[in-house]
């Protein structure tokens, strides 16, 4: 049987190491765990786990302290985890069944965090009257927990999966970046889809996450300005316009600048339109924000979180018909998302439809409890 390295980087995570490194104990033949300068009793509860614990002066570089836990492992396979997430238990035996069935030409496995969010409004830029704003910056779709079969999904509303490649051959690994790091452009061999999740748990505490958004927000900034890349670009724009559900308010302007300098570099780069064009819709500049997200819609026809923001724009500008169908067709793309149902029951009270929309808005309430507290069906 293969072996496997856990590989973490941990700084001040006494609330989630414990629960981290229990989900995994059973499943590696060891654990390296790199602090970066805890005050509080992260080493101790490391070192409950394994004798390998060691330091790292902190020097502003996520893939040089990444590098650096790499080092101390042994194992065949690297599996790396932040102290804010977990596996689940029952994916321990395909994790098994992957690396000793795969050949010598597969270098790494794609897995899916699981970023889970309490509510749809974690989700959210901000709101027009009402009308919500999609912040799904990331290249998948939200996924409501509603009936999921992993018991690490309870108490949230659901998630946003991002792939992310965690598992992979120790021999050539070296992870690049000074934030966002990945170690994937260094492997060797292929990289497949493994569709087993990691469960991310860090935007649920809301100080941890504010903390750790200042720092990728710093970083972000130097990344920009040293690899001057249309994603880099891209990657802080977003890190700008998110900062409202994080650190208080979004940055818009700086934000838009970023994405329209990744935009200069890659003009077919759908999430950078799409971002753009919600910054326009939050600024109030509906033609351009219309205008921006047809951009994206052109490159993207397949994203839902498009068909909400243009939908609302529409809405703003009284095209009422024309966002109906908008939200509808988001709905097909994912029938899962709340948020489509109550911009669309919103839109539909708007239009006088009040049983349309009294249809729509309980349906946003069943994948969305939340959204009972603030919606009063048949009124406006």
């Amino acid at each position: 049987m293969p072996t496997i390295s856990l590989c973490m980087i941990v700084k001040n995570e006494e609330q989630f190491l414990e629960q981290c490194l229990r989900s995994v104990q059973s499943l590696v033949d060891e654990i390296v765990v790199v602090d970066t300068g805890s005050m509080d009793k992260t080493k101790e509860i490391a070192a409950s786990f394994t004798p390998k614990v060691f330091d790292f002066a902190w020097c502003d570089d996520f893939a040089v302290a990444r590098n650096h836990s790499l080092k101390y492992a042994v194992g065949e396979w690297i599996l790396v985890l932040d102290a804010d997430e977990t596996l689940s238990k029952q994916d321990h035996q395909a994790i098994r069944e992957l690396i000793s069935s795969v050949s010598s030409a597969i270098s790494g496995f794609i897995l899916t965090q699981r970023n889970y969010f309490r509510s749809m409004e974690d989700l959210s830029y901000g709101s027009f009257a009402g009308l919500q704003v999609s912040a799904a910056g990331g290249e998948l779709n939200f996924i409501s927990s509603r009936d999921d079969h992993y018991l690490e999904s309870a108490g949230t509303v659901g998630w946003l999966p991002t792939p992310i490649v965690r598992l992979f051959r120790r021999e050539t690994a070296a992870f690049s970046g000074r934030v966002h790091e990945d170690a994937s452009p260094s492997l060797n061999g292929k990289i497949i889809d493994s569709a087993i999740p990691i469960h991310h748990y860090g935007k649920l505490n809301l100080e941890t996450w504010k903390q750790k958004w200042k720092l990728y927000e710093r970083l972000g900034e130097r990344k920009a300005e040293e690899e001057k890349d249309y994603y880099a670009y891209f990657e802080l724009g977003r890190q700008y316009l998110n900062g409202k559900t994080s650190v208080g308010e979004p940055r818009l302007k700086d934000a838009q600048r970023m994405f329209e300098r990744s935009l200069e570099l890659k003009k077919d780069f759908w999430l950078s339109w799409f971002n753009l064009g919600s910054v326009h819709l939050l600024l109030g500049e509906l033609s351009e924000a219309v205008s921006c997200l047809r951009k994206a819609q052109e490159y993207n026809p397949a994203a839902p979180q498009i068909y909400l923001n243009l939908g609302v724009a529409l809405v703003k500008q009284g095209l009422y018909l024309e966002a109906e169908h908008l939200f509808w067709q988001g709905i097909e793309k994912n029938p899962q998302r709340a948020d489509l149902y109550k911009n669309l029951g919103l839109c539909y009270l708007e239009m006088k439809k009040e049983r349309e929309a009294m249809i729509v808005l309980k349906k946003a309430v069943e994948l969305n409890p939340a959204y009972a507290e603030n919606i009063h069906f048949g009124k406006k």
